[in-house]
């Protein structure tokens, strides 16, 4: 799929449109020769990608060479669009002709621009196609009241802000915050000692010399909360002796919604001033972005 995107940007900026018939099937426009550079051709594209898409062809939901390839193609040509808003917004009123359609596009919208891990992960472009489909008319009750609170999750803790602000519980019974923790960098994991996963996670952390390095040196502390509260399983369970071993005791993370949590565990790495430098990170993530600050030698 990867490769077929590489061809298809080269295909873009180097070859008449017009003569393009092998990207995976899907229908592309005809761009007018007569549109000459990359921002301007790149912007009719974006605008008319969907024109000859048949949105009544229920055939093409699930395709991954036509479908999905072709929304993927359409997420890669963003970085060279001037004019997304108005693509996104073609885009929207397209899929929205049929419930279907809308369903299926936008579970592919959250996977490519939502996942941390997508390579096309984009958290503005995913807020956007949010925005635009909220703005329609005429959507059923159900999926007005699901993209409404879908974009009002995807708005908390955006990166480069200051992350949402709560008391915590430590298993000593000392009450904390997470603003007033006090480090150049602060992992937030949230999670659940029963959470097999959370489990495989931390797992991983403690394995990873460069995690262990900056937690030692004291330039990365970790607040793990238990998000379900003062549960035995969590009294019981074993804690590494340098973390900020806490729970939720009040229950104001769920309660107020003030993190987006798809599923445990969910890591944040926040910089000095407690603003979100990784987002929704994998350890993989954590620890790539520590190797790249012990090379950079800061």
């Amino acid at each position: 799929m990867f490769m077929a995107r590489k061809l298809f940007l080269m295909i873009l900026f180097l070859l008449p449109l017009v003569a393009v018939a092998q990207n995976a099937g899907f229908p592309l426009p005809d761009v007018p020769q007569t549109l000459k550079g990359p921002e301007v051709r790149a912007n009719y594209l974006a605008l008319h990608y969907w024109d000859r898409y048949d949105f009544d062809d229920y055939s093409l939901i699930g395709n991954k060479d036509i479908s999905e390839q072709g929304f993927s193609n359409f997420i890669s040509i963003m970085p060279y669009v001037t004019e997304k808003e108005a693509a996104f917004a073609n885009f929207a009123s397209s899929i929205a002709a049929n419930v279907k359609m809308l369903r299926y596009f936008m579970a592919l919208g959250e996977k490519y621009l939502a996942e941390p891990m997508s390579p096309l992960y984009d958290e503005s472009l995913y807020i956007l196609l949010l925005e635009k489909v909220n703005e329609l008319e005429g959507l059923d009750d159900a999926n007005k009241e699901q993209f409404a609170f879908d974009l009002k999750m995807a708005k908390k803790n955006r990166l480069h802000t200051e992350a949402a602000d709560f008391s915590y519980l430590t298993r000593e019974g000392k009450r904390g915050r997470l603003s007033r923790v006090k480090s150049e960098y602060t992992l937030l994991f949230l999670g659940d000692p029963e959470c097999e996963v959370c489990s495989i996670v931390k797992s991983e952390l403690l394995d990873s010399p460069v995690f262990n390095d900056f937690v030692g040196n004291a330039r990365l502390k970790v607040l793990f909360v238990c998000v379900e509260g003062k549960t035995e399983a969590w009294m019981n369970a074993p804690a590494p002796s340098d973390w900020i071993d806490a729970c939720d005791d009040k229950g104001v993370i769920y309660e107020k919604l003030l993190y987006d949590i798809p599923g445990l565990p969910v890591l944040y790495l926040l910089d000095n001033d407690k603003r979100v430098v990784l987002k929704n990170a994998s350890a993989g993530q954590i620890k790539e972005y520590l190797i790249q600050l012990s090379m950079q030698g800061k």
